[in-house]
């Protein structure tokens, strides 16, 4: 997910040293025919035992989707109201006025939502699980 764990995000220069000296948790032998689903974020090093034998290593991305994902969605459309696209001024981005602008925004938030379609919504979410090709969340 997006900016959580994701390998470029969290990747450290001492991983693979600290890796090798620690030997895997696991080795799994695969035979012809036979695949292997990890979560991603999994660390795995694979290799070809018999070096005799032709093999293939290929890896598919799985475009996960989230309950954080769904927020996404729901929330995209709300920059068409009005409400979402007021500046807020500098010197209220602190203290007892940042309060009351997270007030507003969490209030006028929660109206939003309460007053969507959701079978509206749940097309186009739809849609979105079927198109987007890149990661978000």
């Amino acid at each position: 997910m997006r900016e959580h764990n994701e390998s470029f995000r969290v990747w450290r220069d001492d991983f693979v040293p600290k890796w090798e000296a620690a030997g895997p948790d696991l080795e799994v032998d695969l035979k012809a025919g036979h695949s292997l689903l990890l979560p991603r974020g999994w660390v795995h090093n694979p290799r070809v035992g018999d070096v005799g034998e032709p093999s293939v290593h290929l890896t598919f991305a799985l475009r996960e989707r989230t309950p954080y994902w769904l927020v996404e969605k729901l929330v995209a459309g709300a920059i068409r109201e009005r409400e979402f696209r007021r500046v807020i001024r500098p010197g209220h981005l602190g203290g007892v006025e940042l309060g009351r602008q997270l007030a507003e925004t969490r209030d006028a938030l929660v109206k939003y939502l309460e007053g969507l379609d959701l079978s509206q919504a749940a097309l186009a979410v739809h849609k979105a699980a079927l198109s987007e090709i890149e990661y978000t969340t």
